[in-house]
């Protein structure tokens, strides 16, 4: 189980990083003939359809920028390699609020163009309610992770706590998948894609969506290092202008979009068009950010002891929307 007291340490841990010095510069990077690019090391999941997608197509080398993904297996991680300086830019979920907040020199510049709250609580089929879970070895993923938070939150309004499941971290999407196979765990938390996944092959069934219990929140962010924002602003412009006309041309083409993400990231066919045929059509391109979903996420954040309640940061503190195209 991930207390609040483990979150602190690990913000701590971050902020003894960046005092040790550990922030490098950005390089630049050319071929024979070809104007310099600025190298921009962006810090997210191998799976990320626009990054990978506007990388292949050129976007963001069009901007100047030759773009390279740090990868990382979610946002602790994320905001790990952006404190030690192995990464300049990163979007990933709520552990960005709790560094920022926390103080890792980290400012929110964007929006994802899903950005709510994604995860479901996928259980072997046999399970018709959460109750039914107690006492059972449940895998709501690594200690910080927006996994483990939204299992807590789901708990919490069913009247449970924490001590009340057998907590196993069986680590990554892909593993803790496996652990539901073969009976390590009798349930995970998860990205919809493995829901979808577990229904249509039978060995799993979506027992509740993490949605239904956060209300108006926004979960997913875009963030660049502060080093980075005074560097290179014009670059971290730039980025946002080629992601803005990269998720533009996903939404407009979807079937185009599905295709890429199931030949060149590899994505599992079947359960990749049922959820996105449906899901790309429908994404916020602006790059805003819903303030509202976030102060409410910080209050979350608080109350599952994440973020220390007696925080007076605001949204407004920690987000910098100056570099969005308009």
């Amino acid at each position: 189980m991930m207390t609040g007291n483990r979150i602190k340490i690990i913000s701590l841990l971050l902020l003894s990083i960046l005092a040790g010095g550990c922030v490098k510069k950005t390089e630049e990077s050319s071929g024979v003939g070809a104007k310099p690019k600025t190298v921009v090391r962006f810090a997210t999941n191998a799976g990320n359809l626009p990054i990978n997608f506007g990388i292949a197509k050129g976007y963001f080398a069009r901007e100047g920028i030759d773009l390279q993904v740090v990868t990382i297996s979610g946002g602790v991680e994320a905001v790990t390699a952006a404190a030690a300086g192995e990464a300049d830019l990163g979007g990933m979920g709520s552990p960005i609020l709790v560094g920022a907040v926390a103080g890792v020199p980290i400012t929110i510049i964007a929006s994802p163009p899903a950005s709510g709250q994604h995860f479901v609580l996928v259980s072997k089929p046999q399970y018709k309610s959460f109750a039914e879970l107690k006492g059972k070895p449940v895998s709501p993923g690594s200690p910080g992770q927006g996994t483990i938070q939204a299992f807590n939150v789901i708990a919490k309004a069913k009247g449970f706590k924490p001590s009340d499941f057998q907590y196993v971290n069986a680590g990554t999407s892909g593993n803790a998948l496996a652990a539901l196979q073969t009976g390590k765990v009798e349930a995970v938390i998860t990205s919809e894609i493995v829901g979808v996944k577990a229904e249509l092959e039978g060995f799993g069934k979506v027992l509740e969506s993490a949605a239904d219990y956060f209300g108006h929140y926004q979960h997913s962010f875009i963030f660049a290092t502060k080093s980075f924002i005074q560097e290179k602003p014009e670059t971290v412009r730039g980025f946002l202008a080629a992601y803005r006309k990269t998720v533009d041309y996903l939404k407009a083409h979807p079937d185009e979009a599905i295709e890429f993400a199931i030949k060149e990231l590899h994505q599992d066919e079947i359960p990749y068009k049922k959820l996105y045929a449906k899901e790309i059509p429908a994404w916020d391109t602006s790059g805003r950010i819903d303030f509202v979903g976030t102060e409410h996420a910080l209050t979350i954040l608080k109350d599952l002891g994440d973020i220390d309640p007696k925080s007076q940061v605001t949204a407004h503190q920690i987000v910098d929307e100056q570099f969005i195209p308009q």
